[in-house]
């Protein structure tokens, strides 16, 4: 018993101390991969569980997972911008035969809108399914066509062309053939899950990779540097512009590999830097934007861009040299520039599509301006194209008119001339002074005298009698009287018995005839007798007879007073 528990102690001592047969196989095959062995064909294998069945062959062939390193160097496109280096892509190295349909890096390798056909190529050495896989052709940012893959393939490294031309008889037809211009558009190759795989734009194109192609183009393609296609994530540096391979005159046709030409050295991009916007003269007759260098050194346009927000125009400036200061004036109708009259906004964009400088105007009216002055913009009527901009508040008034100080159009006075001397007027006539007219000048009227007895009235100008004159002149009232400024008559001058006294008690004053009358009551009326009417009717009778011998002795009064106006205006009637 005691050999037997130093027999068991042991063992357990020395499955603690060493490793497991496992861990030991693990450490030999990382020794055999340091050493130089090709660990691609490191195949794992593993015993299944007791519970678990054998997987079922797959019916696909197994994809070939060893890589080829390129042995020769990448060569970049030409003239390409200042970007970073162009280098082949390389073939990623896949782990499980799904892995290509979700992560394969196809490239669009070339595109042709003068033949209209797409190609794309695998740079792997495995065959991509491309079920799920779609290529879309975009004019600025309107889908014009292209094709959603169902079941093709596309071998390693080889290429898959998209054609609706019956003579290309491998290609694949599009589903909708795309409207492909030379002047502008762009291809995205879009994967199974959404992810974009390549993205080529040319021209004035809204979708591309760092910088577009030159538009204008027949084909674009990549070239390929020994067994690998150039792609530096930049469409202006990858793709060549419809020339012909250098290396063996080779055409550039579908399914070729194209050469890539000598590198160039690398072109920077043109900053623009000190072009300014100095003015903008959108409601004239001749729309123009004037650019200033506002920098102390001479600067080059190449490259550069004007561009309208509001509809999306876009202008590439040529290769002008401006020196510091200088002005250089765009003509809007000799541009693809559409410049709003009223309201906008400009822009100046350098090579790479950075804004350099900006500028808002609105509500312009016609024949202003919008303009700097002094480091700040506003609205001038006076247009300066390529002069110095000058404020002027208020446009120019029409021929013969001038502006007043309130800032209104007046008419000018016109001084008087020899042809406005006026002619004297003819005999018998004179000049008004007032009307400026010839009028005819009245003879002196000949007063013929009065007769006798008669005199001519300074106010009237007529004959007078002057008996009645002497008739009518007023005798001094009699003494206690006064005359009367209003009525011109005698009267009485009030004493001061004359005052009023009050009247007895049940009677008033009448405020009309300033006489004491018998306050009335309000009391039932009684029922009067027939004498009682007589009675009132006899009074009222005395009533009229006293009124109508007053009114006439006041009428016989008023004409003995007026007897000559009368006499005067009896001889009238008669005449």
């Amino acid at each position: 018993m005691k050999y037997l528990r130093y027999t068991l102690l042991m063992i357990l001592i020395a499955a603690l101390i060493l490793p497991s047969p496992s861990v030991l196989a693990v450490a030999n095959a990382e020794v055999e991969t340091s050493s130089g062995g090709d660990a691609s064909q490191v195949v794992e294998t593993s015993t299944p569980s007791p519970g678990s069945t054998a997987a079922a062959p797959s019916s696909q062939p197994a994809p070939n997972l060893t890589t080829e390193q390129p042995t020769v160097e990448p060569v970049a496109a030409a003239n390409p911008p200042a970007v970073a280096p162009v280098n082949p892509a390389p073939p990623p190295v896949q782990t499980t035969a799904e892995s290509p349909e979700k992560m394969a890096p196809l490239l669009i390798s070339k595109v042709s809108p003068d033949k209209k056909y797409i190609e794309i190529y695998n740079p792997t050495d495995s065959n991509v399914t491309l079920a799920g896989w779609k290529i879309e052709n975009y004019k600025a940012d309107v889908k014009t066509g292209g094709k959603e893959f169902k079941d093709e393939v596309i071998l390693a490294n080889d290429f898959l062309v998209l054609s609706n031309d019956p003579a290309l008889t491998k290609a694949v037809k599009f589903d909708k053939a795309p409207s492909v211009i030379q002047g502008e558009g762009s291809v995205v190759l879009s994967r199974a899950d959404g992810s974009t795989a390549d993205v080529i734009g040319w021209g004035g194109a809204k979708k591309f990779l760092t910088a577009p192609v030159t538009g204008g183009v027949k084909t674009v393609w990549r070239c390929f540097a020994g067994n690998l296609i150039v792609d530096s994530k930049n469409n202006f540096a990858d793709f060549s512009l419809n020339k012909t391979a250098e290396a063996d005159d080779q055409g550039v046709t579908p399914y070729t590999r194209p050469r890539c030409k000598t590198p160039e050295p690398p072109k920077s991009l043109n900053k623009c830097e000190g072009l300014k916007l100095n003015e903008i003269a959108s409601h004239v007759d001749e729309p123009f934007i004037e650019l200033v260098n506002g920098s102390n050194k001479t600067i080059t346009t190449a490259g550069c861009k004007l561009t309208i927000d509001s509809n999306n125009s876009q202008e590439v400036l040529g290769d002008i040299e401006l020196k510091p200061g200088e002005l250089w004036a765009v003509k809007v109708k000799r541009t693809k520039l559409k410049l709003p009259k009223m309201k906008g906004k400009v822009r100046i964009l350098d090579e790479a599509g950075a804004e350099i400088d900006a500028t808002e105007y609105d509500n312009m009216p016609k024949g202003a301006s919008w303009s700097l002055l002094d480091g700040e913009w506003v609205q001038t009527f006076a247009v300066t194209e390529s002069a110095t901009n000058v404020f002027k508040e208020y446009a120019d008034c029409q021929s013969g008119y001038m502006r007043n100080e309130s800032g209104k159009c007046v008419k000018i006075p016109t001084p008087a001339t020899v042809s406005d001397v006026l002619a004297p007027c003819p005999a018998g006539q004179y000049r008004h002074p007032e009307t400026r007219r010839c009028r005819k000048i009245e003879a002196a009227k000949t007063v013929t005298p009065c007769k006798e007895g008669y005199y001519r009235s300074e106010a009237t100008g007529r004959c007078r009698s002057i008996a009645s004159a002497a008739a009518k002149t007023l005798k001094p009232c009699p003494d206690g009287q006064f005359r009367n400024p209003a009525t011109g008559r005698c009267k009485k001058i009030a004493a001061a018995d004359d005052i009023l006294k009050d009247c007895p008690e049940g009677f008033e004053r009448s405020p009309v005839t300033r006489r004491c009358r018998k306050i009335k009551t309000a009391s039932m009326p009684v029922v009067g007798s027939a004498t009682a009417g007589v009675q009132h009717v006899a009074g009222a009778t005395w009533g009229w007879w006293v009124f109508g011998g007053v009114s006439l002795l006041a009428v016989g009064y008023g004409a003995w007073q007026w007897r000559w106006e009368l006499s005067q205006l009896i001889r009238k009637l008669r005449r």
